[in-house]
């Protein structure tokens, strides 16, 4: 019986096996290592025909044993090698777009092709000095070496060059690509002077290879490496010079601008993505702002010009003026703006300042003394105001600001209520299970209940927008000016918790939901 994390492993290798870009470069790993696995066997059989070798150390060099199909490999195994490879690689790369399968059938049988002509040509400048150890040092380096390296590089080359013609390579891997490009470059070449040294002037190899490696090679390689590093760098930041740009550019009059995100799916890119993710909540922000604003002003306006039109009038025709009616109604409109402004306050502050990191709050005593406060006020209906708790429970935050977050609470629900408001504050639900968090943690649930008109779905959510009256329950005189809600929430989010309304069949409910903490007991 297999392991749930071996049938997980496998389920997916088979869906890797599965994607057209995999599946193409499997077949053309696995085609290369039968390609050297072949050569391997054939060495071999040739070797083991060829008899045992001589009795003495001249007679083995001198016989020929694998030369010549180590010749013909090159010159026919070779390029076979590659046709096939990157045949394999195209028909295996079904469902990858055109330009990028082809891209990756000729990177890959060129790979094919290179290593096992490198392998080819090592295998020749062996049997030319010792013939009888050249199938012995292929089948010993060929599986341990050989193998896993053409394999790798050739699968390794099938996939990069699978991609998308759209999509750029990711920095850290174009980086190594070109890295390892160059120093196997420099490394080939090297290899192929000394093999032509060594081949013309047997006698002066070594001393060719110091003299030259030191005088040109060295700052040479130093050089191209350099210049290699540079266009490197420069290639790679060339993304973050655009991302820089952009941002010069914008203002606060053009936030609905965004950075150019490149395709590599890199740090860079997760740079691009994150910066335009800040633009958009700095978008949203300015909106919402701009909207704030321009209702503020609206809900400002309007008890201003009425207040202005019954002054205006009463002053123009002050013998029929009833003025004490006038004074009362012209300090309705004025409380009204206190009230409006103060709110505007109190939510410039939510909005400008850290969430709230106060000392400990028994709320439960706290909405018990706001209900028996509810209760003796004179409400424009016969009002019964309850409150239900399991016990003291305690919030981490302010007190002032709590406190505010359960009178919007009551002011809502005794202002729509025909008979009845509930509090209730619970720990555990109906079924005993404790209450929680999104995250987990130990909550406290809040319900304010009342028997109303209740609150259509549709609109569950909007009522907790700034400036936001339902049109059949609320208006301009029996009604706040849509800030209490919104207060509410935003006084419930800052405490690390929510604040919703829910489907209720007797009226209206609101649900907070606070996470509670328990204090220190010293003893």
């Amino acid at each position: 019986m297999t392991s749930a994390p071996a049938d997980r492993l496998s389920a997916r290798m088979r869906r890797a096996v599965g994607r057209p870009r995999a599946r193409a470069a499997l077949t053309a790993a696995i085609l290369a290592v039968l390609a050297l696995g072949a050569g391997i066997t054939w060495l071999q059989y040739a070797d083991a025909a060829a008899g045992p070798p001589g009795a003495t150390l001249v007679e083995r060099l001198k016989t020929e044993r694998v030369g010549r199909q180590l010749d013909q490999a090159v010159l026919l195994g070779v390029p076979l090698t590659g046709v096939l490879v990157t045949g394999a690689t195209w028909v295996a790369g079904r469902g990858v777009e055109a330009v990028a399968r082809l891209r990756a059938a000729l990177t890959a049988g060129a790979a094919a092709a290179l290593l096992l002509l490198a392998d080819g040509l090592w295998l020749q400048d062996l049997d030319a000095t010792r013939p009888d150890y050249t199938a012995q040092a292929a089948l010993y380096w060929g599986l341990r070496l050989g193998t896993p390296t053409i394999g790798l590089i050739t699968g390794a080359t099938a996939w990069g060059f699978a991609r998308p013609s759209g999509r750029s390579l990711p920095l850290r891997t174009g980086s190594a690509l070109l890295a390892g490009a160059t120093a196997a470059l420099l490394v080939l070449l090297a290899l192929l002077w000394l093999r032509h040294v060594n081949t013309s002037y047997p006698v002066f190899s070594v001393d060719a290879a110091l003299t030259w490696g030191t005088l040109v090679g060295t700052p040479a390689v130093g050089l191209l490496v350099a210049a290699t590093a540079w266009a490197a760098a420069g290639r790679a930041l060339r993304p973050v010079d655009a991302i820089r740009r952009e941002l010069d550019d914008i203002t606060a009059h053009s936030l609905d601008r965004r950075v150019p995100v490149p395709t590599s799916g890199d740090e860079i890119t997760k740079l691009a993505r994150s910066t335009n993710a800040t633009l958009d909540r700095l978008h949203s922000a300015a909106e919402r702002q701009q909207r704030f604003v321009a209702d503020a002003s609206h809900e400002l306006r309007s008890p201003l010009a009425t207040l202005r039109a019954s002054l205006e009038a009463a002053l123009a025709h002050p013998h029929g003026v009833d003025w004490p009616e006038l004074v009362r109604g012209a300090l309705t409109d004025i409380n009204r703006l206190q009230d409006l402004s103060e709110d505007l306050l109190l939510l410039t502050r939510l909005d400008a300042t850290t969430p709230p990191d106060g000392g400990t709050v028994e709320l439960t005593a706290l909405a018990h003394d706001l209900v028996a406060e509810y209760q003796h006020r004179r409400h424009s209906r016969p009002l019964d105001i309850r409150c239900i708790a399991d016990g003291p429970v305690h919030v981490r935050g302010s007190a002032l600001q709590l406190e505010r977050l359960l009178r919007n609470l009551l002011d809502n629900a005794c202002r729509y209520a025909r008979t009845t408001v509930q509090v209730t504050l619970r720990t555990e639900h109906a079924d005993h299970t404790p209450c929680t968090d999104a995250d987990g943690r130990p909550a406290l649930r809040l319900d304010v209940l009342d028997d109303g008109p209740g609150i259509p779905p549709v609109d569950q959510e909007r009522i907790f927008e700034r400036f936001t009256r339902l049109d059949d329950a609320r208006s301009r005189h029996t009604g706040g000016a849509g800030l209490g809600l919104a207060i509410a929430r935003e006084i419930a989010v800052r405490h690390g918790g929510t604040l919703r309304a829910t489907d209720s069949s007797q009226g209206a409910r609101l649900v907070a939901e606070l996470p509670r903490h328990r204090p220190e007991v010293h003893n």
